[in-house]
């Protein structure tokens, strides 16, 4: 072992392109997947703080048992349920599951709409998408435009899930555009 390295080095390095490895390459787009990447606008640190959590080599209690080999248990702290990986931590723990993941996933909806809006000549509020609180009917263009937000669509007959996040609608053409937001975690890394 050379100087200045020590076992974590070596178990890190175990991890390198363990996403790669991982991902299914028939189900993907490589080139869209490592855009952010390639585009260079993240800072050093950032970037290898996403890749380290894509390799599952960040500091979670599966990756202190598994790969560093201490004797800690695996489970995650807050469910006590399942091995405490990135994949848990961002998208299968039940009790992140109850708030969290809604909050996520309503921030998400919430640029999307935005963008959606600026677009449409919908005039808002605010400068930025994070400062942005959508409202649930919004009018652009010389009201040609409607964007609902998280409303109930009605139908002749009985559909469970029928809240799209965004529905646009285009009252000119009278056609609707259903939008609605999925934000997987992406494949297990065991």
């Amino acid at each position: 072992m050379r100087s200045g390295l020590d076992v974590s080095t070596f178990a890190t390095r175990r991890l390198q392109r363990q996403y790669i490895r991982n991902i299914d390459r028939q189900l993907i787009s490589e080139e869209d997947t490592f855009l952010w990447l390639w585009k260079r606008d993240l800072k050093a640190e950032t970037e290898s703080k996403i890749v380290a959590a894509q390799d599952q080599g960040t500091e979670r209690k599966y990756y202190a048992t598994k790969i560093l080999n201490t004797e800690t248990d695996s489970k995650c702290r807050l469910c006590q349920q399942f091995d405490e990986t990135i994949h848990h931590t961002i998208s299968a723990c039940p009790i992140l599951a109850k708030e969290q993941y809604i909050k996520r996933h309503d921030r998400v909806c919430a640029q999307l709409q935005f963008n959606i809006c600026k677009e449409t000549g919908v005039q808002l509020d605010k400068k930025h998408w994070y400062e942005h609180v959508p409202k649930s009917v919004e009018t652009g263009q010389g009201d040609n435009v409607t964007i609902l937000w998280n409303q109930h669509v009605q139908t002749d007959r009985t559909i469970p899930n029928n809240k799209p996040d965004i529905i646009i609608r285009d009252n000119e053409k009278r056609t609707c555009m259903l939008i609605d937001v999925a934000i997987s975690g992406g494949q297990k890394c065991d």
